[in-house]
């Protein structure tokens, strides 16, 4: 791993598998600047359904057009059909 002044750096040209050995072996703590902070937050359960490759694909480019995440559009859609 590159050094800077005796301390470790992160490389922005890293692979996934480096990054994810890296983290493996290394805590965020041993960078300056940084602690350890609480955070609290809550999950929402999900429930997934199956739905037809082809009909998903036509979701897909729709979220595309509308510049949104697949699952996004179709909970909006759902949510709309079910008030």
């Amino acid at each position: 791993m590159a050094r800077n002044n005796g301390k470790k750096t992160l490389l922005a040209n890293m692979t996934i598998q480096e990054a994810s050995d890296f983290w493996d072996e290394h805590s965020l703590l041993e960078f300056d600047g940084t602690e350890e902070v609480a955070v609290k937050f809550k999950l929402k359960k999900k429930q997934y359904v199956g739905i037809d490759r082809e009909v998903f694909k036509k979701l897909e480019a729709q979220a595309r057009r509308q510049k949104l995440r697949v699952d996004v559009l179709l909970e909006n859609w759902i949510v709309e059909k079910v008030r």
